[in-house]
């Protein structure tokens, strides 16, 4: 007779919850919305396409270094890119909001509702980083600098053995070819 576990469980599939919101989104005035204390002006919405709610569950801390947060609605989906200003210095050409007629008709489908928020804060600097002091410790190289920013070395011309010498060390090289007229087929 096969023996059976009659302790044997089922296994209960995980609950899935809502996704709750990650911040607090409030609308102030009809064009100003603030996301987590930090204030945003509405550019331009397209289809009436920013949704509070929805903007809330897909808002992350990634998105808090941007100038601009662009918001795009494809499949019922909610995607967010963030953009820098056309005057950012460590943005690349593809990161800045010149380039967002680009990203619209490329990446989002087309005629897809969009939109565009423009942070009125401006971000917290970063702490700056202070550089590497050399160490003492070890070898110094280059401890008398020169005004040159290379160095002229004068290198020796080694005989090996077995090989001869080419050209004479005192003399410059020469090329010794002959310019011949080109023969023709035609006689």
């Amino acid at each position: 007779m096969p023996k059976t576990k009659s302790n044997q469980t089922k296994p209960t599939p995980p609950v899935v919850h809502e996704s709750t919101p990650l911040v607090d989104v409030v609308q102030v005035a009809p064009d100003v919305v603030t996301v987590a204390g930090r204030r945003y002006q509405i550019v331009e919405t397209y289809k009436q396409a920013f949704d509070r709610e929805a903007f809330a569950k897909r808002y992350t801390e990634i998105l808090d270094k941007y100038d601009y947060i662009v918001g795009d609605w494809g499949y019922d989906q909610l995607r967010l890119k963030g953009f820098y200003d056309n005057d950012s210095r460590h943005a690349s050409k593809g990161q800045m909001i010149g380039t967002l007629s680009d990203y619209l008709t490329e990446y989002c489908n087309f005629g897809c509702a969009y939109f565009v928020l423009q942070r009125l804060d401006a971000p917290e600097p970063k702490p700056k980083r202070h550089p590497r002091r050399e160490s003492n410790r070890g070898r110094r190289r280059n401890s008398k600098r020169s005004s040159k920013p290379y160095q002229e070395r004068q290198t020796t011309a080694t005989a090996v053995a077995g090989h001869a010498q080419t050209v004479a060390a005192n003399q410059p090289r020469k090329r010794h070819f002959t310019i011949r007229k080109r023969e023709s087929n035609e006689k």
